[in-house]
């Protein structure tokens, strides 16, 4: 008998070549006796270690019953009598079999240096993880994991031991060190950034000497030109395959080509036959043979068509707009582009085809590379039709050998020793039977550690038969990927087929939680895990590296099928689940920075658009209005008016139904709505919810309230004494509820009150500490808003410096964070300080390139801002003549936004040179640390 027993990255039991279960470990002790007896040498240990160690507080004849139940229960479980022995005062694990140990072997090759790869190969995570707080397996997991990071270091892979020890300094610099060696500016910038945030956050500290260094010799190489500079914060990168990819050589070839001398390629086959793989390593080959970089927008996180251009605005790192001028701020994003954008499973909104020509008219040097089920019949187009693996053309017998390669690869990772020499003939006719498609030989080769080749070859084929016999040039043949759904589903338990109907209800990759809450029978876990392994439902990783889930489209769209009458109970729950969720967001924005709560409702917005869609439908007036309660400042700050305004007043009809605390906040949301074109009405919306809030005892919501209101006075001179008697009670009310993030924002409000006011030293003493609380908090954003506040009022005072030096940083900061509204919103900002620094012209640019930003963005200048705007804008035009101020603001106007922020902020075009002297450190310093330095320099704090 031949029994693996894996350690690494979790615990498995393969008993000659049998996977045990993870339901048979139901009982923990059982499995954590045969953890503890094969990390020991010998697989054996005394009785009273074994004691001491599982049951550390009892005497040895009080743990004596529980050690011999875990000792049966580990029989049960593995199925062999004598898997566990006591014998005497000796306990040992499978004293008869042939057993191998990962640890072991991971031992062994990490002792030889022939066999580093092996080894890394070999550690597929830290030592038994679901067992992090066990003391007995602390110092084993230590020195594996400290091997582990050894041999990393002497193979020269850098990027994984960064990933595995973020704090690694000698690998974040041997990594900046080959992206220096090769050229590549931006990539070593953006390690060094990386480097820097990971060193504040985690150890409160600057990188060394050595940083600084290489940080050096990166900034002086050639700055990147404007045009192919990522929006914002970035585009979305393409995925990189797990697994290599099989059979698709001449394919990636193939459609290479095809991109050379066309520049929409669409990349056409049935659902499961591998485009999005095909397209991935298309578009990596793509960017090392260009340089140029790629986008990845998955369309299957929209069921609309009108909501394309929003996501790959997204996609693109663009975080604000208003819906009605998505497509214009997609334009102004694309405009100047060299670029391949991935436009991934269009076949889900094909009628935005006619969007994407429109996409390549606004830059010359774009290509995109789209994956579908159906062609996209727009002018331009190219298709290349992808095949199945056993569906090669002239040569036949080629693909079936890719499709047999791909099925071993699936059935080795499910079981290592898996033989499948001895069942070639099924094997074929297992690939044969699914058309070669990818994802049904996935689905099929997962069920291998319960079926042997030949019982799975019986049962595909009594499933598929029909199907796979018709004729393959038909539509038909679509039925495959559904019928191997059904057939995968009948080797399911009842549990697992009602999580599988239930899941449908998610569009995008949720976390467990939102998996439990449309689950009421018991633990998810069990039933999750099933699914996952048999490919039903995938893992990933969320942007926090906590366990995401999701389902592929098509399986998606079958399981909304078997749902039937279970699928209202579950978008209830889905409804109900995400409105709480939303409410748990609304309570972080008092104590947590804007931008992650923001971002996390961006990430799970399709969600709670098919929340709020479900809830509205089923009249459910309570969870539909507790939903749009929670996103009026979301709306704001991001974009989306159009959406928000319609939710909201679909609200206030129905507000005799409200509960009184939810009818508040959706008049506090209505307010942020009103409040870029009427501030009196955003006035009226705020008054009343204020006395709302009150009447509730709501204190934290009547101080946001009474700041909100206060802020429709700003520039009202008429209004100053009750405005700021409003702030002083909001700021006051604040201060009592123990939330920074409320704290600061009233600050904010009042600095503009003050600064507007001409009360100059007021506002600089609201902004600075404003700016010191949401340094603590690390929310850069406010950090940015606060920084160009301060900025005006040090040109009040005459220090042009500084006011330039202040609005760069607050630049740096809406540039790498992605927020184009609060960059349009500055970089005209800078029209002033350049004016009075003897650069008139720079500033009537830099006045027609906001002016235009803000009209692609659909967005007007804020109320704090007009009158310091038209000032300096009076203040150009008298120094330049009215002609010249309108020919150079019209060259601005032809600037897109990530144009003129290059020009800036690289010092192209800049006359004054490096951003104004920064003493004691550079320009790649200030991008890295904006928060820590910013509020050590302003307010003089360590």
């Amino acid at each position: 008998m031949h029994v693996d027993i894996n350690l690494l990255g979790g615990f498995a039991v393969v008993i000659d070549g049998r996977a045990v279960a993870a339901h048979a470990w139901s009982r923990r002790s059982a499995a954590t006796l045969v953890k503890l007896l094969a990390l020991r040498p010998g697989r054996q240990l005394p009785r009273e270690q074994v004691v001491d160690l599982l049951w550390p507080d009892l005497l040895l004849e009080q743990a004596a019953p529980r050690l011999h139940k875990a000792a049966h229960y580990a029989r049960t479980a593995v199925g062999v009598p004598s898997a566990v022995v006591l014998a005497g005062d000796v306990v040992t694990l499978l004293p008869d079999a042939e057993v191998v140990v990962d640890v072991e072997r991971f031992d062994r090759a990490s002792g030889d240096p022939a066999s580093v790869d092996e080894a890394i190969g070999l550690y597929r995570g830290d030592l038994l993880p679901e067992d992090l707080y066990e003391p007995w397996a602390d110092a084993e997991r230590e020195r594996l994991r400290v091997s582990y990071l050894e041999l990393l270091r002497s193979a020269g892979r850098w990027s994984d031991l960064v990933a595995a020890e973020p704090l690694d300094e000698e690998a974040h610099l041997r990594l900046v060190q080959e992206h220096v060696e090769a050229g590549n500016r931006a990539q070593a910038l953006r390690q060094l950034e990386s480097m820097a945030r990971l060193w504040r956050n985690e150890l409160g500290a600057l990188p060394g000497p050595a940083a600084r260094a290489l940080h050096a010799r990166a900034q002086a190489m050639p700055a990147v030109e404007p045009s192919i500079l990522a929006p914002g914060a970035g585009s979305t990168r393409v995925p990189r395959p797990a697994t290599p990819t099989i059979g698709r050589r001449r394919d990636v070839t193939a459609a290479l080509s095809l991109l050379d001398d066309h520049r929409l390629v669409t990349l056409l086959g049935i659902g499961g036959v591998g485009k999005t793989r095909l397209a991935a390593e298309v578009a990596h080959e793509w960017a090392e043979e260009t340089g140029l970089r790629t986008c990845y927008v998955d369309l299957t996180k929209v069921e609309d068509a009108g909501l394309v251009a929003e996501l790959t605005v997204s996609e693109l790192g663009v975080r604000s707009g208003d819906n009605a001028n998505v497509v214009q701020m997609l334009e102004e994003a694309l405009r100047g582009q060299s670029m391949l954008l991935v436009l991934d499973n269009f076949e889900h909104v094909v009628e935005a085809a006619d969007l994407v020509p429109r996409m390549l008219q606004w830059s010359a040097d774009l290509r995109i590379l789209v994956t579908s089920r159906a062609r996209l019949r727009v002018a331009g187009e190219r298709v290349y039709e992808v095949h199945p693996l056993g569906r090669r053309g002239e040569n036949d017998a080629e693909g079936l050998a890719d499709a047999v390669a791909l099925f071993e690869q699936v059935a080795t990772a499910v079981d290592p020793h898996v033989r499948l020499d001895q069942h070639a003939d099924d094997v074929a006719a297992i690939c044969r039977a699914v058309d070669g498609l990818p994802l049904a030989i996935e689905i099929a080769g997962g069920h291998l550690r319960t079926l042997s080749p030949p019982l799975l070859r019986e049962r595909l084929t009594s499933r598929l038969g029909s199907a796979a016999a018709t004729s393959r040039d038909l539509p038909d043949r679509q039925q495959t990927i559904p019928a191997m759904i059904d057939w995968s589903l009948q080797l399911l338990g009842p549990a697992e087929q009602r999580l599988f109907s239930r899941f449908s209800v998610f569009t995008v990759c949720v976390p467990l939680e939102a998996v439990e809450a449309v689950w009421a029978d018991g633990d998810v876990v069990d039933p999750l895990s099933v699914l996952v392994d048999h490919s039903l439902i995938r893992r990933t990783t969320g942007r926090h590296n906590e366990p995401r889930f999701g389902m592929l489209s098509l399986v998606r769209e079958h399981a909304a099928r078997e749902a039937a009458g279970d699928a209202e109970v579950a978008r209830a729950a889905h409804a109900s689940y995400f409105s709480s969720w939303l409410d748990d967001l609304y309570e972080r924005r008092w104590t947590d920075a804007t931008y992650r709560w923001l971002d996390d409702i961006g990430e799970m917005l399709q969600e709670v658009r098919a929340a709020h869609s479900w809830a509205a439908r089923a009249d459910d007036v309570p969870l539909t209005a507790s939903i749009t309660a929670s996103l009026g400042a979301y709306w704001f700050l991001e974009g989306n008016h159009a959406e928000g305004l319609r939710w909201i007043d679909e609200m206030l009809a129905v507000e005799d139904r409200l509960d009184p605390y939810v009818s508040a906040r959706i008049h506090l949301a209505a307010g942020f709505m009103a409040y870029p074109s009427s501030r009196p009405e955003a006035r009226a919306h705020w008054e009343l919810a204020t006395e709302l809030f009150r009447g509730l005892g709501e204190t934290r919501l009547v101080a946001y309230g009474l700041a909100v209101t206060s802020a429709t006075y700003i520039g009202d001179v008429g209004h100053v004494e009750l405005s700021m008697q409003m702030n002083d009670e909001a700021l006051a009310l604040g201060r009592t509820t123990g939330s920074p993030a409320l704290v600061a924002q009233v600050l904010n409000v009042r600095g503009e009150l003050t600064r507007v006011a001409g009360l100059d030293d007021l506002a600089r003493e609201a902004y600075e500490e404003g700016l010191q609380i949401s340094g603590t908090l690390g929310d850069e954003m406010y950090v940015a808003v606060f920084l160009s506040n301060l900025s005006y009022v040090a040109e009040h005072r005459g220090e042009h410096e500084e006011a330039r030096r202040l609005t760069h940083r607050a630049l740096r900061i809406c540039w790498a964070q992605g927020r184009r509204l609060m960059a349009a919103w500055t970089v005209s900002q800078l029209a002033g300080p350049e004016h009075a620094l003897g650069r008139s012209e720079l500033g009537a640019v830099l006045v027609g390139a906001g002016d235009e930003a803000l009209r692609v963005l659909g967005a007007r200048r804020h109320p704090g801002d007009v009158p310091e705007h038209a000032r300096v804008v009076m203040l150009l035009r008298a120094s330049l003549g009215d002609d010249r101020f309108e020919e150079l603001r019209d060259e601005g106007a032809r600037l897109t936004l990530d144009q003129v922020l290059a020009r800036i902020l690289d010092g192209e075009g800049d006359e004054g040179g490096d951003d104004g002297g920064d003493e004691g450190g550079d320009e790649g310093e200030r991008v890295r640390v904006p928060v820590q330095r910013a509020v050590q320099e302003r307010v003089g704090k360590p």
